[in-house]
């Protein structure tokens, strides 16, 4: 008997019976008890749901309201002396009264202290109770509950009943005796029993250890491990049945009773009377029914509507069995299985039928119980020519890991009878010659393994006449018969239409057929077939070559084109959208090249090297202005309009009358599209349509500010500042246009390149210092590290340097800047302050005075730190310049500094006196300063 499979958490008593029965039995009437019940949540009450007759006692909290004269709601607790004292009243006595009692009190006595006044009383919550659990419980001890708390509500607060744990003996003890209470009656019955008891302050309970046990397992409702009353004696076969729910299924079973004798030893007993009490602590009932088979059926499975039973009292035959009503589309004709049982060995056989013969009524011959017939449908039938099937056929022995039962089954027939007729008649070497799909195994030989190999023993193999070459089983009623030895290959001419056409495989060719008539004037191609190139792919017998002869689909099926066919010629079709992915513009392969070269298109791995070579070679470029340009290969000379038309058409800010034809010889020459449409362009020519001027840029820019209508503005070619400011409404009064923002983003992007290089600058500098062998100080190659840092964090805004007062530009109009897409420019208002920013500290904001100088409002910002490079300070005007500041104790210049300057003070780069890139250094730390003086205009 195999072994049951046990859970982790099976107590000792689970294991030993699970393995007794050979299938997994649980303790009954445990999972009462949920492993994550909170006990608090287990046992309050809803303080809504207590009635009026509740007795009060010490700990209850009563919510009081007062509605009136005097007016409040608060909470009052019964106190030890069982009074309830409410604020401003006399105590009230409200241990060992109902609510409804209590409530009359409060009434009477609010009345009495505040005449007009109404009162009301509730329970807001209930006492504690002290209960102590003890014995067979996962928490055993004092349990805080709720009055209302019932034995069962206990038992959950102290984690539920062990494994090991009567569930039918538990004992409550109180003054005044013991009680029993039982578990099972609460569970099998559902009468509650003395479950529901409720507790009292002081209560305990005792959980014994488990009692006598019996086992119950079978196809009953619910086999378990069932524990015995304590004051019952042994049970009956009938007794424990009702116990597990009773029986599955009806009908008489097998009762064996499997009992421990005196030395330990197993005994097993059929019981032949279901009342006789002999089932007592350790036993086991296994119930069996007499028969579990099926009579009187029989099966219709496969490619039908309704697969399932029938009965064999209505379809007694082959022919009552099955109708043309029951089969689903594309079923298959020529051949079904049958599947029955030999009286005599017991063994299960498939026979072929010949489902078209039973459909007419010529196949009568009768059913016997448990027959199934297998109908299959034209997928079944494909995957007798897929790949896998023909790898197999071709001499491969192991099928794949995930290969479905069926291929399994011919693998192994295969391998047994390597000298087989599969394995070495005309089905094998068919094999050799064609080509499978890759369809995946249907679900009729995943179900009946044995049904692959018969249908391949009874194929033919047809190579016309039929929608795909292949293998077609057929039912000819001898499994000897010549069928097997038949391969129908026709010896008349054929063509072959291959890929994108309606109904692709193998057709007679009829005399002086030619291309057109083969793509039935273009009604066989399919909607999205690619119009400019189809292939003809021909063999010539008397040279042994191949030739690759193109033709364009468009032209022969307006009847523009045609061709005459000869035996043997294998015509691809190509889908659009395969032939935009072989195909890629020029410009995506440089972009893309990694991609390409990782994953190839799917079309390149499907066809012929030779047939993608062809493509390829007869590739024309299609730029500029149309809706997916790029390359379009043609068979010959190709119309305009009709390569136009493969790209999707024109876009709408197309020009067609200046395009540009490059001939394939260089030769460039100007077309008007539309007069010269019927121009022809032929393989290694370039086409560009060249777009319309646009007066509008593409994106728009942004101005904000003190001007009367801030927000975003498209412009035109050539469109000026001046321009946009009086498009918004001028300037307001308070405006401040010597320090306007100019930010470009074709700017910072220079700015963020610029610092990227002197980030590599720097740190190959501090390579080389380094592999000079001369002592760097750590603390120096740390800075110039850090320094680095900053210089890649760093996110420069693109400031422009402008003038934007109108009245200026008005009068110099070469200081009107041209406005570029995304540009933004900000108007401040006037300023009242002179920042100081950078090596200072205190950075701050000073006020503007009229004629002080830039020592004074560095003294203002607390004065330069230890860090500070005064002689290289700098001031930033309101308008982005910048200009040096002489910060010595001998210079006396006044420098004049207009209101929303910045004063920036940089670092000193004497931290890297020891590096050759000082001089650099002193730039760079000017540079991070300007950037960080810039930011804070921008954000102001």
């Amino acid at each position: 008997m195999p072994r049951p499979q046990l859970a982790s958490t099976d107590s000792p008593l689970e294991a030993a019976f699970s393995t007794r029965a050979g299938e997994p039995l649980r303790q009954f009437g445990y999972d009462l008890f949920a492993s994550g019940t909170d006990a608090a949540s287990a046992t309050e009450a809803a303080p809504g749901a207590i009635q009026g007759d509740y007795v009060l006692n010490t700990g209850d909290t009563v919510l009081v309201t007062l509605r009136g004269q005097k007016s409040f709601s608060k909470r009052f607790t019964v106190d030890r002396n069982g009074q309830l004292v409410v604020d401003d009243l006399r105590p009230l006595t409200a241990a060992g009264l109902t609510l409804d009692a209590l409530r009359r009190d409060l009434a009477a006595t609010v009345a009495a202290t505040w005449p007009s006044t109404d009162a009301f009383a509730s329970l807001a919550e209930v006492r504690r109770i002290g209960v102590l659990v003890t014995g067979a419980v996962r928490r055993p001890g004092r349990q805080e509950i709720s009055a209302f708390a019932t034995v069962l509500d206990a038992l959950s607060a102290a984690g539920g009943v062990d494994r090991g744990g009567s569930l039918r003996a538990v004992r409550l003890m109180r003054p005044g005796g013991a009680v029993m209470v039982d578990l099972y009656a609460l569970q099998i019955a559902g009468a509650t029993g003395n479950a529901d008891m409720p507790l009292r302050d002081g209560d305990r309970l005792f959980v014994p250890p488990l009692g006598a046990t019996v086992a119950i397992a079978g196809p009953v409702k619910r086999p378990g491990i069932y524990e015995l009353s304590p004051d019952g004696g042994p049970l009956s076969a009938s007794e424990m049945r009702d116990l597990a729910g009773g029986a599955l299924r009806p009908g008489r079973g097998r009762l064996v009773r499997f009992g421990i004798g005196p030395s330990g030893e197993e005994t097993a007993e059929e019981i032949a009377d279901p009342d006789a009490k002999r089932f007592g602590d350790g036993d086991l009932l296994l119930i069996a029914p007499e028969r579990e088979d099926r009579r009187g059926e029989v099966r219709l499975d496969g490619h039908v509507l309704r697969p399932g039973p029938r009965a064999l009292t209505r379809a007694k035959s082959l022919s009552g069995l099955i109708s043309r009503a029951d089969l689903r589309p594309s079923a298959y004709f020529p051949f079904a299985a049958l599947e029955s049982t030999a009286p005599a060995t017991a063994a299960r056989s498939l026979r072929p039928v010949d489902l078209s013969a039973v459909l007419n009524g010529r196949d009568r011959r009768q059913l016997s119980d448990g027959d199934t017939l297998y109908v299959l449908g034209t997928a079944d039938v494909d995957f007798l020519t897929s790949e896998a099937v023909l790898a197999l056929l071709r001499g491969e022995r192991q099928p794949p890991q995930d290969a479905c039962p069926g291929l399994v089954a011919l693998a192994r027939i295969l391998a047994a009878e390597p000298a087989g007729p599969l394995a070495t008649g005309p089905q094998a070497r068919a094999a050799a010659t064609l080509t499978g799909s890759r369809t995946p195994c249907p679900p009729l030989f995943a179900t009946v393994p044995d049904l692959l190999p018969l249908a391949l023993r009874h194929s033919v193999l047809r190579l016309t006449g039929a929608p795909r070459p292949g293998f077609y089983p057929v039912a000819d009623g001898a499994e000897s018969a010549g069928a097997r030895e038949t391969i129908v290959e026709s010896e008349a001419s054929q063509y072959e239409l291959i890929g994108h056409v309606r109904r692709p495989g193998t057709r007679r060719l009829p005399a002086g057929a030619t291309l057109r008539q083969a793509l039935a004037e273009g009604k066989a191609l399919k909607r999205d077939v690619y119009p400019l190139l189809g292939i003809v792919e021909r063999y010539d017998r008397r040279t042994l070559t191949r030739a690759y002869l193109p033709f364009s689909p468009q032209e022969v099926a307006a009847g523009r084109a045609d061709r005459t066919l000869s035996d043997g010629d294998r015509i691809h079709l190509f889908a659009a959208d395969d032939i935009r992915g072989l195909v890629k513009p020029a410009e995506s392969k440089v972009d893309s090249k990694t991609d390409d070269e990782s994953e190839p298109p799917m079309l390149t791995a499907l066809l012929d090297p030779a047939i993608v070579a062809v493509i390829g070679e007869r590739t024309v470029q299609l730029r500029g202005a149309v809706r997916d340009p790029g390359g379009y290969p043609v068979a010959d000379l190709t119309p305009l309009a009709a390569l136009v038309a493969a790209a999707g058409g024109l876009s709408t800010d197309a020009d067609p009358t200046v395009a540009e034809l490059t001939a394939a010889n260089g030769t460039r020459s100007a077309i008007d599209l539309t007069r010269d449409g019927t121009h022809r362009i032929g393989p290694g020519d370039a086409l560009r349509i060249n777009p319309r001027p646009q007066a509008l840029e593409a994106r728009a820019v942004a101005i904000e500010g003190a001007v009367r209508r801030p927000g975003r503005y498209d412009i035109g070619r050539g469109e000026t500042l001046s321009s946009l400011i009086a498009r918004a409404g001028g300037l307001i009064d308070d405006a401040y246009p010597a320090g306007a923002v100019l930010t470009r983003e074709s700017e910072r992007r220079r700015e963020k390149e610029q610092f990227q290089l002197q980030a590599r600058e720097l740190e190959r500098t501090l390579a080389l210092e380094m592999e000079k062998g001369e002592p760097v100080k750590a603390e120096n190659v740390a800075l110039a590290r850090q320094l680095a840092a900053q210089l890649r964090a760093a996110e420069p805004l693109g400031r422009v340097v402008v003038e934007a007062d109108p009245a200026v530009l008005r009068s110099r109009p070469a200081l009107d800047p041209l406005l570029e897409p995304d540009d933004r420019i900000v108007i401040p208002k006037r300023p009242l302050t002179v920042a100081v920013s950078g090596e200072v500290l205190h950075p701050t904001a000073a006020q503007f005075v009229s004629g002080k100088g830039a020592e004074d409002y560095l003294n203002e910002a607390g004065g330069p730190t230890r860090d500070a490079d005064t002689g290289r300070s700098f001031l930033v005007l309101p308008d982005g310049r910048a200009r040096p500041l002489a910060l010595s104790s001998w210079n006396h210049r006044v420098d004049v500094i207009p209101p929303g300057s910045i004063l920036v003070v940089p670092r000193d780069p004497r931290p890297f006196d020891g590096l050759d890139a000082t001089k650099a250094i002193g730039n760079i730390l000017s540079q991070l300063a300007i950037t960080a003086a810039s930011i804070s205009v921008i954000t102001r």
